[in-house]
């Protein structure tokens, strides 16, 4: 049995079996992997990907009920009986992927507490040294790695590889495992208006961001800001914490991560924990009054200049 497994729910389509296939191609190398095929049918070419691109042996795992369904939390019950289904998954098998992406890294979350494993989330690389798995992620937005030592399997992870290489013949051994347990039903989602006028954070290329020293006023001029400049609002847990700007718009390692093409932060002294939530390729424009702030280390601008005169002319000389 090959101790790297890669878990590939086929209703998540193409893209996640390709590169949930070049995850595994190049973690397992020359010793190959084992491919568990989620779905509701057995998919003979999603078998035949599986092992050009080096599976040693492939599950066919089905289950009636799935269908289309593509929600962690449904997928969840399903891929969990069919790992319990196969021989020596705890000792033999130290290493479970899954397709790289919010979906993947949530179902190996909820995989690692279902089967007392490992959850290691989004991974840089993997690679075995002996008996011992050795995981890099990112940490505090990818200003730092985290090196981890793993020595007891099974360890959920993601990585994201590229494509996988497909060789020209195809063998390997292929079992069908037929699934019967009863699945949860999808999430029913009830939506309401959240009052927020302004674009979310994720997927915005502008963030027009204020911090501690920024008051109420200057909340209204950043947000007057941002409207202008096609931009969205956020803030510092400060910021937060004072009730400037609500929750769901804090950045920063307890909010929310971004990667706008500009982040300009007024106000904001440049902790290394509201940085963690700002992508290390956004271009920094920070406005303070104060020439010493960590921010302007990071900055690709830097404006000294208080917000209570800098932000009235420059919306002024927007209009």
């Amino acid at each position: 049995m090959s101790r790297v497994l890669t878990v590939i729910p086929q209703a998540w389509g193409a893209q996640a079996l390709e590169a949930a296939l070049g995850a595994a191609q190049q973690v397992s190398g020359a010793e190959g992997f084992a491919a568990v095929l989620i779905g509701s049918q057995p998919s003979a070419q999603d078998a035949e990907w599986a092992m050009r691109a080096g599976a040693r042996q492939v599950y066919q795992s089905v289950h009636g009920a799935l269908g289309e369904c593509d929600e962690p939390q449904v997928q969840v019950a399903a891929v969990g009986e069919a790992l319990r289904a196969i021989p020596r998954l705890g000792g033999d098998v130290p290493l479970v992927l899954l397709p790289p992406g919010p979906q993947g890294e949530e179902l190996a979350a909820l995989l690692a507490d279902g089967l007392d494993g490992q959850a290691l989330g989004r991974c840089l690389a993997l690679r075995f040294d002996g008996d011992t798995l050795l995981a890099e992620r990112a940490a505090w937005g990818g200003r730092m790695r985290l090196c981890l030592a793993i020595t007891r399997g099974p360890a959920f992870a993601c990585l994201r590889a590229g494509r996988a290489l497909l060789n020209a013949q195809a063998d390997a051994d292929v079992f069908t495992i037929e699934l019967h347990g009863v699945l949860p039903g999808a999430l029913t989602l009830d939506k309401r208006e959240s009052g927020q006028h302004l674009p979310p954070l994720e997927g915005a290329r502008l963030v027009v961001s204020g911090g501690r020293g920024v008051n109420e006023q200057g909340f209204a001029l950043l947000e007057e800001l941002a409207l202008s400049l096609g931009g969205t609002l956020g803030g510092s847990l400060p910021a937060v914490d004072a009730g400037m700007v609500p929750v769901l718009r804090q950045v920063g390692v307890s909010g929310k991560f971004v990667s706008p093409q500009i982040y300009l932060a007024v106000g904001i002294s440049g902790t290394l924990q509201h940085l963690a939530g700002v992508s290390l390729d956004s271009c920094i424009v920070a406005i303070n009054k104060d020439p010493e702030a960590d921010i302007f280390k990071v900055a690709s601008l830097g404006i000294v200049a208080p917000w209570e005169t800098l932000l009235p002319a420059l919306l002024e000389k927007l209009r």
